[in-house]
């Protein structure tokens, strides 16, 4: 038997020349040779099996007997899932039925199992797909070994740590990968083989540059900040339109020496549209807070001022008048108030039109701006020819010195007017 191309002898044998023998030393020969073969068979301390194409045993070596305590005849119509504990049949049940999907070979399956007195045995098997003379598929043929760690008979059986971490490397929703010093991937799960858009067989054991150029410069970069002593910053990587958190870790021996890293990538890419979503709308939400701010801005201005003429309307002066009389009662001093009031509008707006007596009701508002120039003094229109004037801390002769520069200014400004 061929282990490492897991080859099985075939059940017949011909002689050298390709033919039987003949007459009766044909029988006795042929018997030989099967009794030899079964011997083989029976006698190797590696299990061997058939499966048909639904899994279920339809040949078993003895060695069944001492890797698990069945017979072949209590194995034989069942399927090596009915000796896995449940969390483990499930894992093994999935990785097999991805194996049958694509009818191929493979090797190194590693299986924990019941034995029939409770106890667990770890098996690693590998088979090849066989097929009937239609090219459909019939079955599997394989075998199992014994790599059960601290079990004599599974001298050079992997580490428990080692079972652990393929089992862990298996069942991990994160994408996990185990690089040597030579930068080939030594272990790969299947979702770094999913995220790669590969299978696991075919990543294991490839360098990981060929793969990805960048990924074997990063690689390289790896090993000499680790090799320094020093912690591999978290990055991202971007891999066929994903986008991956990538963190890594030394894997060292017990001199501590680094002798290959672990390496974990999370799949951001919908957390990264999300944060971008997130930010367009948060952008968003501030541009509407701002266009709410100005309109409220607006709002409150075009409550407290004319709208034609930008001076304060009625609301503001009544606030206004109100806080200096509060200032009054408080010790602030005089305060006085001018009431204007533009004669004959009406007829002006008739001769001249409403848009000329609007630009008439600007100017005036202008000139009795340049009169009240104190910070404090407040002009407003308070009707629709109507305007007031508060001049705070200003006695009576004071605003009848106002009123008559308003006149002076009045007349200066020389507004058209007929008659």
């Amino acid at each position: 038997m061929h282990r490492r191309g897991w080859r099985l002898p075939a059940l017949r044998v011909l002689s050298a020349a390709g033919r039987w023998p003949e007459g009766k030393a044909r029988v006795s020969d042929s018997e030989r040779r099967m009794r030899h073969l079964q011997e083989i068979v029976h006698h190797n301390s590696d299990w061997i099996w058939e499966v048909d194409a639904q899994g279920r045993y339809t040949f078993c070596s003895h060695a069944c007997e001492a890797l698990l305590g069945f017979t072949p005849a209590q194995l034989l119509g069942r399927t090596p899932f009915e000796l896995m504990p449940a969390a483990e049949a499930e894992r093994v049940g999935r990785e097999f039925a991805a194996i049958v999907a694509e009818r191929r070979a493979f090797r190194g399956l590693l299986n924990r199992n019941l034995r029939a007195d409770g106890r667990i045995v770890v098996l690693e098997t590998s088979g090849v797909p066989l097929f009937d003379e239609h090219g459909e598929l019939r079955g599997y043929r394989g075998i199992d070994r014994d790599v059960t760690p601290g079990n004599a008979a599974g001298a050079g059986a992997p580490d428990q740590r080692l079972f652990q971490l393929e089992a862990l490397y298996a069942a991990a929703p994160v994408a996990l990968c185990l690089i040597d010093r030579e930068h080939r991937y030594v272990a790969v799960n299947e979702a770094m083989a999913r995220l790669r858009g590969m299978r696991v067989q075919e990543m294991a054991g490839r360098p990981v540059a060929e793969l990805s150029a960048q990924a074997g410069i990063d690689a390289v970069d790896d090993f000499a900040l680790l090799d320094a002593g020093k912690d591999v910053p978290d990055r991202t990587v971007d891999w066929d339109g994903r986008t991956c958190h990538v963190r890594v870790q030394a894997v060292r021996d017990l001199d501590g020496a680094v002798i290959a890293l672990t390496m974990a990538l999370t799949d951001i890419t919908e957390h990264l549209r999300v944060q971008q979503r997130l930010a367009r709308t948060t952008e968003a939400l501030a541009e509407a807070n701002r266009l709410l701010e100005d309109a409220n801005r607006q709002l409150q201005r075009h409550a407290k001022h004319d709208h034609l003429t930008g001076i304060a309307n009625r609301r503001g002066f009544d606030r206004a008048f109100e806080r200096a009389l509060a200032g009054m009662r408080d010790g602030a001093g005089a305060l006085s108030v001018l009431m204007l009031d533009v004669d004959y509008f009406k007829q002006y707006n008739d001769h001249y039109g409403h848009p000329q007596g609007d630009q008439c009701l600007r100017q005036l508002a202008a000139v009795l701006q340049r009169v009240a120039c104190r910070p404090d003094d407040l002009v407003a229109r308070y009707g629709g020819e109507e305007f007031a004037m508060l001049l705070p801390a200003t006695p009576r002769a004071g605003a009848e010195d106002v009123a008559a520069r308003i006149q002076q200014e009045l007349q200066a400004a020389a507004l058209a007017h007929a008659g």
